[in-house]
């Protein structure tokens, strides 16, 4: 299942490190994959096209109080799903 999100980011550099590092994480929690692609307009909006097993994965490892903290700490302005 693939499930687009589209941030905006305080710091696209700070957040890449933090969505690496949490790589093994979101593999544990069910994903397959994820790319990111940049707005050529804005490079701290970001769109991420997720591959997970299914939704509840998704919300689950999007609901972990590690990931919640992680976004905050790296200034994710706004989540668009």
């Amino acid at each position: 299942m693939n499930i687009i999100v589209k941030r905006k980011l305080k710091d696209y550099d700070s957040w890449k490190k933090m969505v690496t590092s949490k790589n093994e994480v979101r593999k544990k929690m069910g994903s397959k994959g994820v790319t990111v692609y940049r707005s050529a307009k804005n490079p701290n909006v970001a769109y991420l096209i997720f591959d997970w097993k299914d939704q509840k994965s998704f919300q689950d490892y999007i609901n972990l109080p590690e990931v919640k903290k992680a976004l905050k700490d790296t200034g994710t302005t706004e989540a668009i799903e």
